[in-house]
């Protein structure tokens, strides 16, 4: 602990320099240390620049069960320089953050300014835990087997479901609050759109709508592969359409959250964080508040990663004891639905931005592979985060201002691979456990997927909720969660991965269009030092 030192710079470095220690100690990652170290660094030189040298500062590094904060205190007058500092630019970065729960927090207490921040660790594969989890379920499974039928239905039924059920219950109860505070922060981040001008404007209406023409057409690339069923006719087709288009208005506010309709959920996340938009400075108090019950219904999301190992102990027990473990082995559909969706998705985005911008194939695929294959080994954009922005800069010849800008929001709300990831499971459980897929049926699963994909925060356990969510708006059976959650562990890998893949195609495309790309760069005319 470092208490009541004076702001000079000397005491500043020192205070970086503890910062590093301490994250290196606990074993953070280097680019997320460095980031943290700065935003601190950054954060006391604006008071200093306030108060002047001769105040004083506390800096307090802590851990608390697995979390991390940086505590900085600093007496004086009230002044939150993280809100008040900023350029738009840095107003909407802040929101992004916000929306992923990592914004550092201001309180004034005690006559004291305090701004806290969370370091977060780097997404580890819990590989010995999940391992545990299917030797055990082996284990018992078999055991079962040997025993009477009775016996290892009694402990499927009256042990291990319950628990399930209990779990599915809890992660069912806080899925809908989770998409809608994630979405009125998403919202409410971006500040006021006049402030955006007409670069933000353009990228922001590019993430949100190119995922829904994306997955379209892998839905159509997708159709040869799996049946689909007559709805009954096409006056019956066009009633059910218009049906679904209108149940997107709720009766109250209510219903949405305890049916778990998630199109429902997002119509009032829109509606509340458009309003607290346009209002302003005026809500600040409300919208302080979404902000911090986002941070905390993100971290109990967080924990809901620990689970992931009960799930798929629960999920192959009762497979092995039901004697349903063939369809564990039939599961390899989705597997073959996401890869055809997937090479889909990339050979479009890279045929779209060779031809647009006139480049070789395999000169833009040798230089969006290297981040690509990040996302594929590590399963985190975060951790392709430092590697991402000097490719799109130096080796992709794109704009700084689109980069800072657009990787950022690009990493929270365009996720194409995840919403390849969640319309293929959706078609797999579907034809697995019976539910026909008729063409109504197939257009809210792609309306479905997309919303989710862009309205799930970034954090561990948000894939889990999504799944809750679609499967109840599909009308697929809960127990399909189990399987579901089982091979996602893996899954989950490819999709991050096509994420990234199109967030830099598509920053490329989008700064070719504003005349904001260095296309010698991009071709590889120009030396990595060249000016």
């Amino acid at each position: 602990m470092m208490k009541d030192i004076k702001l000079t710079n000397g005491h500043i470095d020192q205070a970086s320099y503890r910062v590093e220690e301490f994250l290196y100690q606990e074993g953070l990652e280097s680019a997320e240390l460095v980031r943290m170290k700065l935003a601190v660094e950054e954060t006391l030189l604006k008071y200093q620049e306030v108060f002047g040298t001769e105040a004083v500062f506390s800096l307090r590094c802590l851990k608390r069960l697995t979390r991390l904060r940086l505590e900085l205190s600093i007496p004086g007058e009230g002044l939150d320089v993280i809100e008040a500092g900023g350029q738009p630019d840095s107003e909407i970065l802040r929101g992004i953050l916000a929306g992923m729960g990592v914004l550092p927090t201001w309180q004034y207490k005690n006559g004291k300014n305090v701004v806290v921040f969370t370091p977060r660790k780097r997404k580890k594969l819990q590989i010995f835990p999940l391992a545990a989890a299917i030797v055990l379920a082996l284990f018992c499974g078999g055991m079962c087997q040997l025993l009477p039928d009775s016996t290892g239905l009694f402990f499927s039924k009256q042990l291990v479901t319950p628990l399930f059920d209990t779990a599915m219950g809890f992660l069912s109860a806080v899925a809908g609050p989770m998409i809608f505070l994630s979405v009125i922060c998403g919202i409410y981040g971006l500040g006021d759109l006049a402030t955006l001008g007409r670069v933000g404007k353009r990228m922001i209406l590019r993430f949100l709508l190119l995922p829904f023409v994306w997955t379209l057409l892998v839905l159509v690339a997708l159709l040869p592969f799996f049946r689909t069923v007559s709805g009954g006719g096409g006056s019956l087709e066009l009633s059910g359409l218009q049906e679904m288009i209108l149940d997107i208005v709720p009766d109250n506010m209510l219903s949405p959250f305890l049916q778990g309709n998630p199109m429902q959920i997002v119509f009032l996340a829109i509606i509340f964080g458009m309003a607290l938009l346009v209002l302003g400075n005026r809500v600040a108090v409300v919208a302080s508040v979404m902000e911090q019950a986002n941070a905390l219904i993100q971290l109990v999301m967080e924990g809901v990663g620990v689970l992931v190992p009960f799930f798929i102990f629960c999920s192959l027990f009762n497979m092995l004891v039901s004697s349903r473990l063939s369809m564990l082995l039939n599961a390899y559909q989705w597997l073959l639905l996401q890869l055809i969706g997937s090479i889909v998705l990339l050979a479009a985005y890279t045929g779209l931005v060779c031809i647009r911008r006139k480049t070789p194939p395999l000169t833009l695929i040798k230089k969006l592979l290297p981040v690509f294959l990040i996302g594929l080994t590590t399963d985190s954009s975060s951790a392709a985060f430092s590697t991402n922005v000097e490719t799109c800069e130096k080796e992709l010849g794109i704009d700084h201002s689109i980069v800072s800008f657009g990787i950022p929001l690009g990493q929270v709300v365009f996720k194409p691979g995840a919403a390849v990831l969640f319309l293929s499971a959706g078609i797999c459980m579907a034809g697995l456990y019976g539910v026909p897929v008729t063409p109504a049926w197939l257009f809210l699963a792609w309306l479905t997927t997309v919303v989710l994909s862009i309205a799930a925060p970034p954090v561990a356990g948000g894939g889990l909720t999504c799944f809750t969510i679609l499967f109840m708006q599909l009308g697929i059976p809960t127990e399909a969660i189990a399987l579901t959650v089982a091979l996602n562990v893996i899954l989950e890998f490819p999709a991050t991965a096509v994420n990234l893949f199109c967030l830099q195609a598509e920053l490329v495309d989008s700064s070719g269009s504003l005349g904001m790309l260095d296309l010698e760069r991009l071709h590889g005319k120009k030396h990595r030092g060249g000016m």
